[in-house]
């Protein structure tokens, strides 16, 4: 989990760098520099906030991992015999 939410982060900075850049120019390009910026980080946020969600909502999978899974926990229970 933590490399995905890693790079998020890191684009999240990438966006504030676009912000930052576009200060500097004037009209449209400062306009949708601007706008690119806060989609990056918008995004990005919304993105590590999925993954901290996802992560703290399903149990821990199969070797550890987490994540959704389909197949049933085994029981500790000896399984019934059927003849």
């Amino acid at each position: 989990m933590s490399y995905g939410t890693g790079v998020l982060l890191l684009s999240a900075i990438g966006g504030y760098w676009v912000l930052e850049r576009a200060a500097a120019h004037k009209g449209h390009l400062k306009r949708v520099g601007q706008w690119l910026g806060a989609a990056i980080i918008v995004i990005s946020l919304v993105g590590v906030a999925c993954r901290v969600w996802c992560a703290a909502t399903y149990p821990t999978g199969v070797a550890g991992k987490r994540g959704f899974c389909p197949f049933p926990r085994q029981s500790s229970a000896a399984p019934s015999v059927t003849p």
